[in-house]
Formats: C-alpha cells, structure tokens, sequence
C-alpha cells in the first residue's frame, strides 16, 4: 500500500513537471515575439527610454533565445528554462517598464494635483461649515499639502534632468502614496463633531408671559431639533468629504 502511494506521488510530481516545463517554454517563447513585436510597434516609445546599444542588445537576446530554444532548448530542463527566461526578461522588462511609467507619471501627478487643489477648497470651505477645526488645524493642512507641491516639484524636475535610459528618479506607484500622512489628518478632523448650540434662558415676569414663552421654547425645541438635524447631516457630508479626498 506504502509503495503504491510513493509510486502515485512520484507520477503526479512528474506530470507536475512536465506541465511546468510546457508552461516555461510557451511563456519564453511568447516573450521572445513579445520583444521582437514591441521592438517595431513601439518604437517611438522605447527609443525615447533607451539607447542604441540597449536596443541593440534587446534584439540580439531575443534572436539568440530562440535559437537556443530550438536547437539546446530542445532537451532543456525546467530549472534551465527558468534561468533563461529571468535572463531575457529582466533586460527588456527595464525598458518596457520604463515606457509605462512616462505616461503613468504623468497621470499621477495631474491627479495628486487635483487631489491637493481640492484639500485647499476643502479648507477653505470648513472656515464656515466646519467651526470646530481652528484656523491653526486648517493652516496645518495647508502647509502639508505645501510639502507634497514641494516633493513633486522636486521630483519632476530632477526626472526632467535625469538620463530617460536610466531608471526613473520616481515611480508612478510612488505619487499617491504622498497623501498618506495629510489623508490621516483630514480624515480625523472631519469626524470632529460641531459643538452643542447654547441655550438661552429668559426671566418669566407674568403668568401670560410664561405661558408666552413656553409657546417660544416648544418653537425653539423644534427648531433645535431641525437644527441638530442639519448639523448631523451637514457634519456627515463633511465627514465624507474628507475621506473621499
């Protein structure tokens, strides 16, 4: 019983193999055409984000791996196939990445921009909806989203001057992540319940006044009660204004 379960577990980890190295291949060869058809349809792109030489070396890599495919590949084992397809792809991966991330910066910043200009209207609209944010909070706010301005003009500029062929000076996935710290204060500030509205009391001088101004205060009770309505509703509407930012 032991042997013939060793037996099962030993065909099943083979055809495992076997799928995997049916896997590897059909993905290295992919790559190879992938780098050729990339070459050709996106050259404006890439010439823009490599040099000559790194071309150069793009097209001779994928003519040499296949080549090898047919010829030493043919008896390849999987842990071969591995290596190959790390060495071809990390090369053409830079350069790939590299065209992706000219537009994809760009949409970062043009968003984190909006995403800024809309913190300094929101500041500016709290100075009347929100009375319990101090004006130091809101100028606190103010100047963290100065900080972010700063690190992207910082960033955009050293990206302008640096070597397109070279890695980038900042990434796309690092552009949102700059809010991080200014998102957390919004978002607490924003939970911030209003204060209480005070109550006025009045002196009752007759029995008519008296009878007057409880007439008054069951008014005012409504309107309290309509108030403290608005107010919920009003400090959730701020509420989720800052955590949509």
């Amino acid at each position: 019983m032991a042997e013939s379960r060793a037996k099962l577990a030993e065909l099943a980890r083979k055809d495992k193999e076997r799928m995997d190295l049916e896997e590897i291949r059909n993905t290295y060869e992919s790559y190879i055409y992938l780098i050729k058809n990339k070459l050709i349809d996106d050259e404006e792109a890439i010439g823009a984000v490599s040099t000559q030489e790194q071309r150069d070396l793009l097209s001779k890599s994928a003519m040499e791996a296949e080549d090898w495919m047919y010829d030493e590949g043919y008896d390849a084992d999987l842990e071969t196939y591995t290596k190959k397809y790390e060495e071809l792809s990390a090369p053409a991966e830079k350069v790939f990445f590299r065209v992706k991330e000219v537009s994809a910066r760009a949409e970062a910043v043009a968003a984190l921009n909006t995403k800024l200009d809309k913190v300094v209207a929101l500041m500016t609209k709290w100075e009347t909806t929100m009375p319990q944010i101090t004006e130091e909070e809101r100028t606190d706010v103010i100047s963290k989203v100065d900080v972010v301005r700063k690190w992207i003009s910082d960033k955009v500029e050293a990206q302008a001057a640096a070597d397109p062929a070279a890695d980038p000076v900042f990434t796309s996935a690092e552009v949102p992540l700059q809010t991080a710290e200014l998102q957390t204060v919004i978002s607490k500030l924003s939970k911030r319940p209003k204060p209480a509205p005070k109550k006025e009391e009045k002196k009752n001088e007759t029995d008519a006044d008296a009878e007057s101004e409880k007439s008054e205060d069951d008014n005012k009770e409504e309107e309290s009660k309509e108030g403290e309505t608005n107010n919920s509703t009003d400090e959730e509407s701020e509420e989720k204004a800052g955590e949509e930012l």
